[in-house]
């Protein structure tokens, strides 16, 4: 899912070039270019290998959440090709995808093996916002799936694709 490779950017300079989507992570509460920098190990270096390792295992759980929801509202061909459905539809994914990365950063900030007032003192608060951006996204994925595009996984054997399945309370 190379096409969402820094679809969400990252806002590190005001003469940048801006991202495809217009949004940016650190527009998101509590997210800063230098939180992102102070979580940055060994491995990463710095804010920028920080972001590809949160865009990264992001894309995993995002690939796996968007099939398992999009599969909840309709029947889709077995061949579908799942990662230009999401490519093709990105527009819709934008806000999800915002929410997922700041989630996924969040766990990064929890869990990194530096200390510094980040990730010591703000713990409490890396926390609240994992949990408030993981609502979100869910909250999220599950509006864009109906904005979804699923025509391209029609093919002649389908023919009653894509079947919406509507549940009242």
């Amino acid at each position: 899912m190379e096409c969402l490779r820094d679809y969400i950017g990252l806002l590190a300079c005001a003469d940048q070039t801006a991202p495809e989507s217009g949004v940016y992570i650190n527009s998101l509460p509590g997210i800063s270019l230098e939180s992102i920098d102070k979580i940055a190990n060994g491995d990463q270096v710095t804010y920028a290998g920080v972001w590809a390792d949160v865009q990264s295992q992001a894309f995993v759980r995002f690939k796996n959440d968007f099939i398992n929801a999009l599969n909840e509202c309709y029947t889709i061909n077995r061949h579908c090709d799942y990662d230009d459905m999401i490519c093709d539809n990105k527009e819709h994914i934008t806000t999800a995808l915002q929410y997922l990365l700041g989630n996924q950063l969040m766990l990064f900030r929890l869990y990194t093996t530096r200390l510094n007032r980040f990730t010591t003192v703000d713990i409490k608060q890396a926390e609240e916002l994992r949990d408030f951006y993981q609502v979100e996204y869910e909250k999220a994925l599950k509006t864009a799936i109906n904005f979804i595009d699923v025509s391209a996984c029609c093919q002649t054997e389908c023919s009653n694709n894509p079947q919406r399945v509507t549940w009242l309370p």
